[in-house]
């Protein structure tokens, strides 16, 4: 089992590399190219001397060699990123894709990267979504920039049910098919030291409908007044206010981070439904002792609204970045708080290990109730992609209220591009 994840993954770092478009891979192939013509013309004219082949030979191996070398010491530093995605939770059974990130660097060698990423997967519960998000400067002073995040999702979802205990889950969880657009804008500037502001752009579109078998479930929701199983548009505005001193972006080693954003949903600017949504996010890094590196976060989601909003948008936890092992908007309210840590390991030049845990729930701010918080823990691998540290992600995590261990989907596994946090 070891061999064939080690296989894995080394499978995806040598896909990436087809992308590389670093001075020092250009090099390289040059001097490949250059010594298979050589070797050309010594077939063509037939004047083939035993050492000179020997010197060719042993030179290509050189090249062969230095080129695996980089790979592996992080010297080749590149620009355009992309991998394979393999993802397995209940909810959506196995899926696969292909993730990719171009890093737009500085001429100055301390300035900020800039990215520009996608990511399209397809499940086998016939789900696919696209995903485009960037982070790109608008000044040579880096000064201002702008934050955007653009998805459609055909999706297969699973509705489980709105609260914080057992007893409030559906007896059958409510299968429905969903389309989707969301679009995200956050133009901000640095107002002094690490501190920035800006404002917040959001649109959600979505129509989620019932399968034929799923009629009587559809009725149902409405009995109850659930709201998200109609058409519903959506469009917010509000402000960003935010702290960011991390030595890195993707892989940092000390620091903090705090993001506070907050967004205004109401039927003046065209909004299905009225409703205030608070997000906050805090973030902090140590390096214990030569790149031993502990990492922890608090994150919060608040929605205020008189009247019930549409469930997708209610808070949730769990999934791939935030209390990994959880299973993914299984556990739906008005309030979302938790907490995860992560110990960052050291393995080998690119190879890091990672063992994480977190604590959560959800509550309703109408009959608040606490209840047992769902924990999510496990372990993962990381690898090295380029010289701004970006890793390939591999985790396994399950959590605390599947108990039997032995059956496979009780754990969720993840492989994606950057860390969870």
């Amino acid at each position: 089992m070891l061999k064939k994840v080690a296989i894995f993954i080394l499978f995806f770092v040598f896909s990436a590399s087809a992308f590389a478009q670093s001075e020092l891979s250009e090099n390289l192939f040059e001097q490949v190219s250059d010594s298979l013509l050589i070797d050309t013309a010594l077939i063509d004219t037939a004047l083939v001397d035993t050492t000179l082949i020997d010197s060719v030979l042993q030179k290509k191996k050189n090249i062969v060699f230095s080129f695996i070398k980089a790979i592996f010491t992080g010297e080749l530093d590149w620009n355009f990123i992309a991998t394979p995605l393999v993802n397995y939770q209940p909810e959506t059974n196995w899926g696969f894709g292909a993730a990719g990130a171009y890093y737009i660097k500085p001429k100055k060698t301390d300035g900020r990267v800039g990215t520009l990423g996608f990511n399209v997967s397809y499940t086998l519960n016939k789900q696919f979504n696209v995903n485009v998000l960037s982070t790109i400067y608008l000044d040579k002073k880096q000064k201002w920039f702008l934050y955007s995040n653009v998805s459609f999702r055909h999706f297969y979802d699973v509705f489980y049910g709105i609260g914080n205990r057992k007893n409030q889950l559906l007896t059958q969880p409510f299968s429905y098919n969903s389309d989707n657009f969301h679009l995200i804008l956050q133009p901000q500037t640095i107002v002094k030291g690490h501190w920035l502001a800006g404002l917040n752009f959001a649109m959600r579109w979505e129509n989620a409908s019932a399968g034929v078998d799923n009629e009587l479930g559809k009725n149902t929701m409405f009995e109850q007044k659930t709201r998200g199983f109609e058409k519903y548009f959506m469009l917010g505005l509000g402000g960003i206010i935010s702290y960011d001193s991390r030595n890195e972006m993707f892989y940092p080693r000390k620091g903090q981070f705090f993001k506070s954003v907050l967004t205004s949903y109401k039927p003046i600017f065209g909004s299905s439904y009225q409703m205030i949504k608070l997000q906050i996010d805090f973030r902090q890094y140590f390096t214990i002792y030569n790149n031993f590196i502990f990492a922890w976060q608090f994150l919060t989601e608040w929605n205020l609204a008189d009247d019930p909003p549409p469930f997708q948008m209610l808070a949730t936890i769990g999934g791939m970045e935030f209390i990994r092992g959880v299973r993914s908007k299984m556990w739906n309210d008005d309030v979302m708080a938790g907490i995860q840590a992560e110990f960052r390991i050291p393995i080998w030049r690119i190879f890091k290990a990672a063992v994480f845990a977190g604590i959560g729930d959800v509550y309703n701010l109408r009959h608040w109730q606490f209840t047992t918080p769902k924990i999510g823990y496990g372990f993962g691998l990381r690898v090295r992609i380029n010289k701004s540290n970006a890793n390939l992600r591999f985790d396994i995590a399950r959590n605390n209220y599947d108990k039997n261990f032995r059956n496979i989907k009780s754990y969720n596994f993840y492989i994606t591009v950057n860390e969870a946090f």
